[in-house]
């Protein structure tokens, strides 16, 4: 990457001059009314307007005093204030802090303060919060509400904007790779939400490993359900099209209104949540829609159930598909898998408890497998590795990897590898899985949700994969629970709706009979007993698919009462060594 193109904003100042009237942005007026045929309103900017506009804001930052590193929370929906404010901070070299609206108050009010911004942008509604619960008000200094009315700040973005359009250009500072250029929280699934700190050299990398991983070319039309991946569009040279919908709430998705913004724009480009592609495959089943534009669907957040990538295939050409990338918020794209190579090969695997196949990684990254340890791994140690089919942690290496949590050094020190002979820092993903001889990795769990009974240990992935292929189980999560001081493996079972599910008692005893038949017919499930019945998993609120286990643990523990002590039987479970079985 050239150092030109450091920074993601330099991107659109390319398109602006090679195709200014290129629609960049188009966002609905009004909620998109999927009853009829005719188009719905949007408003819209060309690449040209997008540049312009974002100079005329990086000009009005500048002036009310955000600049280069100054730490910046932004709380602003997608639209277009959303894409021209955050160019603007890119193109100043300012440091956007984003955090998930959807995690709570009480999270957001920790994320705030651990970030420590100079300033914050956003809505009145987030301004209104930030004034009332004392959100990072020992660090900020500076407040911009987003549109006309200052709302009691100092400042508003449009004012901004508009007193600086005859400014002209805005020429930013040149950015080095290791330069900070933006802080993002994880969302907190699995743990405290910690923030990510990414420089322009990552972002700069990501860029092109997308480009080149998924052929995406210029010209294409994104219709993106996920804000922070949106911004990758322009970047791109894709045009945009903002959803209808609750970004906060992927799984509530309207798919007949997906649909219409689909064949409105022609869009070439989906991505989307594991829950995206459920709601859309559930739809085309039901209705026989198809999706001809479409060039690809990308998913990420969560492993996506085979079954659903299967109901999405149908509604695209044959050449079309649905690809599910692996990486996290500390590293992506790790690896990537289609939806030709799941349907016609792994997920018959995955059926039978080997984990889930998330391919092989992307160039430029690296991805090697160490043994199990929750404790700190300071320098890297090649020889440690374990061998094709063994499992352990994952841990990758390359151009998209980043260094550092922001103020949490315990975490970075758990999750960070130094490499003493290159300088490079290693991620460990948190992830337990295995390579196959074939190179691709198999994701069998988060490595906190593994649960170690006495007669070995069990991974989420590889249990829960063959009971959610029972007639009428929607999901799985196996938990644990302790009694006496053993831990017993508790399998929880959240069921399709009726009249696919069940209705009553007795049928919930027939369903505990077919599941414990079926753990019958996989080494890794045999002697697995205890089910319970969960009438809906709480899950993530960025991607609506990641299981709260740790939740329901809880809820299995109380379910179960204190009086549950069940008698382990030490032949039941046996450790899986997948050595032998990856060919």
């Amino acid at each position: 990457m050239t150092l030109a193109f450091l920074n993601v904003a330099s991107h659109l100042a390319r398109l602006a001059k090679l195709e200014p009237e290129r629609a960049a942005i188009h966002v609905p007026c009004r909620r998109v009314n999927s009853e009829v045929d005719t188009p719905d309103d949007y408003v819209s900017l060309t690449f040209r307007e997008l540049h312009e506009a974002s100079d005329a804001i990086a000009h009005g930052l500048v002036s009310a005093g955000i600049g280069r590193g100054t730490r910046t929370a932004m709380m602003v929906p997608p639209g277009l204030d959303f894409f021209t404010l955050t160019f603007a901070m890119f193109k100043v070299g300012a440091v956007p802090v984003l955090v998930d609206p959807g995690m709570g108050i009480k999270n957001l009010g920790t994320c705030l303060a651990e970030a420590e911004p100079e300033a914050f942008i956003g809505i009145p509604r987030a301004h209104f919060a930030r004034r009332v619960l004392g959100w990072a008000k020992r660090t900020v200094r500076i407040t911009v509400n987003v549109g006309r009315a200052r709302f009691f700040c100092q400042h508003s973005l449009h004012r901004l904007r508009d007193n600086s359009l005859s400014l002209g250009p805005f020429a930013g500072p040149e950015v080095a790779a290791e330069d900070t250029a933006a802080i993002l929280f994880t969302s907190g699934s699995t743990g405290i939400a910690k923030g990510v700190v990414y420089t322009h050299g990552i972002f700069a990398a990501q860029v092109e490993m997308l480009k080149a991983t998924y052929g995406i070319e210029p010209g294409e039309v994104d219709l993106c359900t996920f804000p922070l991946f949106a911004l990758f569009g322009p970047a791109l040279g894709m045009t945009c099209v903002v959803p209808d919908m609750d970004p906060t709430r992927p799984a509530k998705i309207d798919p007949r209104k997906v649909v219409k913004q689909i064949r409105q724009f022609g869009a070439t480009n989906l991505f989307g949540s594991p829950a995206v592609v459920h709601r859309l495959g559930e739809y085309g089943v039901e209705s026989g829609v198809k999706l001809p534009t479409l060039r690809r669907v990308i998913s990420a957040g969560a492993p996506v159930p085979a079954r659903a990538i299967e109901a999405l295939a149908k509604m695209l050409p044959e050449t079309t598909q649905v690809y599910t990338p692996y990486g996290a918020t500390e590293a992506l794209p790790v690896a990537n898998i289609g939806s030709l190579e799941i349907l016609g090969e792994t997920r018959s695997l995955t059926d039978q408890g080997r984990g889930v196949c998330v391919g092989k990684p992307v160039e430029g990254m690296q991805v090697s497998v160490i043994p199990i340890t929750d404790s700190v791994v300071p320098e890297w140690d090649e020889s440690t590795c374990l061998l094709p089919g063994q499992i352990g942690e994952f841990v990758v290496r390359g151009p998209v990897v980043t260094k550092r949590y922001h103020n949490r050094p315990e975490q970075t020190r758990l999750a960070k590898i130094r490499d003493a002979a290159t300088g490079e820092t290693l991620h460990r993903m948190g992830d337990v899985g295995y390579l196959d001889e074939q190179g691709r990795m198999w994701y069998c769990g988060r490595k906190s949700h593994r649960v170690e009974t006495p007669s070995g240990t069990l991974f989420t992935e590889m249990v829960e994969g063959v009971f959610n292929t029972v007639p009428g189980v929607f999901r799985t999560a196996l938990v644990s629970v302790v009694r006496a001081g053993t831990t017993h493996p508790v399998v929880c079972v959240e069921l399709e709706p009726p009249p696919i599910g069940i209705r009553g008692r007795r049928e919930w005893l027939s369903m505990v009979s077919s599941l414990r038949e079926q753990a019958k017919r996989s080494e890794v499930t045999l002697g697995l007993e205890i089910f319970l019945c969960h009438d809906g998993f709480p899950v993530d609120v960025r991607h609506n698919a990641k299981i709260f286990r740790e939740r329901l643990a809880v809820w299995a523990d109380r379910t179960l009462g204190p009086a549950w002590n069940p008698v382990p039987d030490a032949q039941a479970l046996q450790r899986v060594d997948l050595s032998e079985k990856t060919q």
